[in-house]
This record gives C-alpha cells, structure tokens and sequence, in this order.
C-alpha cells in the first residue's frame, strides 16, 4: 500500500510499532520462563547440595585435597607471613589440573589459616 496521507503514514507507523512491541513481548516471556526453568534448577542443584550426605562428602573431598596438596612447610619460621607460609606448603606439582597455587590458596584459605595459626602459636611456645 502506498502511503498517500497523513494519517496513512501515522498508521503504518503505528501498525509497524505494534509489531516491534509483540516481538518485545514474546521475548520478555521468553525469557520469564527460561529465568524460571533456570531457577528451578538452581533450586535443585541447592537441595541436592544441602543434603547431609553431600556435605559430609564435600567435607572429606577437602580434607583429603587439603593432606594431599600440602605438607612442605610444617613449621611456621619467625617472622614468616600467612601468604610466604602458604607458597612454600603448597605442593603445586600434587594439585589437580587447572589448578594454580594462588586459586588453591584463596579456596582453602580457612584451613590453611586454622593451620598457619596453630603452627605459629606453637612456634612461639
């Protein structure tokens, strides 16, 4: 159709707006339920992991990637800081692939905390 008037190029102007905002709507409910089928999953993957069987096998994981991956610096030496303590206990040649030193620190920074203090707490006995 040949736009001939005013209010023929309004219209059209109009019609192609509608159009452009069902497009919009179809998307915006596309993604309403794609956040819903991801929420769900998350709540899933929560329950799953919040069991007490998880936790207590992501416990024992830890512990034993802990053992495994460090044990060269047993003793905290005077003066010695957390993050010097840290680079010498790590055995980086044990770590699981893909794993640096400094990602394996910044993980187990509790426990190797825990321990660091309980060290230096004996070396100054």
């Amino acid at each position: 159709m040949e736009i001939k008037t005013c209010e023929q190029y309004v219209l059209a102007q109009l019609f192609d707006q509608q159009d452009e905002n069902d497009m919009l709507n179809r998307e915006l409910k596309y993604r309403d339920e794609r956040i819903d089928e991801l929420t769900g999953q998350i709540d899933a993957i929560e329950a799953a992991h919040g069991s007490a069987m998880q936790q207590a096998i992501r416990k024992a994981g830890r512990d034993a990637l802990m053992s495994h991956c460090t044990g060269y610096a047993c003793e905290v030496t005077d003066g010695e800081t957390f993050e010097d303590w840290c680079l010498e206990n790590v055995r980086k040649y044990y770590l699981p692939d893909g794993i640096s030193v400094l990602a394996f620190i910044k993980e187990f920074e509790p426990e190797l905390r825990a321990q660091y203090d309980k060290q230096a707490a004996e070396a100054r006995e």
